[in-house]
């Protein structure tokens, strides 16, 4: 091959070179930005399930402390009606 060509097919080579680094540069660029959004969402999906966790929690606790205090208001409930009841009947 004769030098000219060489030279041109070296030109060509660089040219290419360029344009690739400045691909590999875009795309590392772009996939930290990318992994930086993925991060970011990723803690507010996190927070998100802990707060409805704890919620879930509360809640739970709540139904479990009604369904405790319930046998307690029944028995409040027959006690109340029997005292109400047993002096008139009495009477």
């Amino acid at each position: 091959m004769p030098v000219e060509s060489l030279n041109t097919l070296l030109k060509q080579l660089e040219e290419e070179k360029k344009t690739l680094e400045s691909q590999v540069k875009y795309y590392a660029l772009k996939l930290e930005q990318e992994s930086k959004a993925y991060q970011k969402i990723n803690n507010e999906r996190r927070t998100y399930l802990a707060e409805m966790s704890q919620g879930s929690g509360l809640h739970q606790v709540s139904k479990r402390q009604q369904v405790d205090q319930l046998p307690r208001m029944q028995e409040n409930l027959v006690k109340t009606f029997k005292v109400t009841k047993s002096p008139k009947g009495r009477k």
